[in-house]
């Protein structure tokens, strides 16, 4: 506020930023330090001073943990909503983000409330896939299970007495005519092993004397 004062006296004048804003400067003539909240103003005439403010910037900073990426780091004006985004790799899933200020720590896509410097992590895991094993009559089969993005699972098809092996249905199977082989599990897969019934040659002979028949 302002007043009268004698000629030749140095005042003392205050700014006092609000909450989210910081001292920039002063207009006017006869302020001792116009760069300064806190200075004086030579009263050698009258005088109109007036204190400049400007509104925080804050840093966002925005990173992104084994598996994908983040965007939205930047500068940001005090009380803005900063938008951030998460960007999963092929076999991974976002799983959330970490720190301060995030609107849905749950959503890829969210915002930031910059009321001070802050710094988020966007979460990511490895997906996971279902690999589902089944054997036609004749034989049994191993390998079912749950398996990370990428792993190569080995598959196992054992042929009961009296049958072979005939093959594996399904895809992903590395070597489908292949008793022990293997599936890529970059999603879930299903696949099932087929048997055939054995077959056996049959000879007859016969002696002197007659005839022997069924041969086959």
């Amino acid at each position: 506020d302002g007043g009268t004062f004698d000629y030749g006296t140095n005042v003392d004048i205050n700014a006092t930023p609000d909450n989210g804003y910081h001292f920039d400067y002063w207009t006017g003539s006869g302020v001792a330090d116009a760069a300064s909240a806190n200075t004086t103003v030579s009263m050698t005439t009258d005088r109109n001073v007036s204190a400049i403010f400007a509104l925080n910037k804050y840093f966002l900073s925005v990173n992104a943990g084994a598996g994908g990426s983040a965007i939205g780091e930047g500068n940001y004006s005090h009380g803005t909503n900063a938008i951030i985004t998460a960007s999963s790799a092929i076999g991974h899933h976002f799983v959330n983000w970490s720190g301060g200020g995030v609107v849905d720590e749950n959503s890829s896509a969210t915002s930031v409330a910059m009321d001070q410097n802050r710094s988020v992590t966007a979460n990511f895991a490895i997906d996971e896939h279902t690999l589902t094993v089944s054997a036609g009559t004749g034989g049994s089969v191993s390998g079912e299970g749950n398996y990370t993005y990428g792993i190569i699972a080995d598959i196992n098809a054992t042929a009961d007495t009296g049958y072979d092996f005939a093959g594996w249905a399904g895809v992903g199977v590395a070597n489908p005519n292949n008793a022990n082989s293997t599936v890529a599990m970059t999603q879930d897969r299903n696949v099932s092993a087929t048997f055939a019934l054995k077959t056996y040659n049959l000879t007859t002979n016969s002696g002197f004397g007659g005839n022997a028949a069924g041969a086959g």
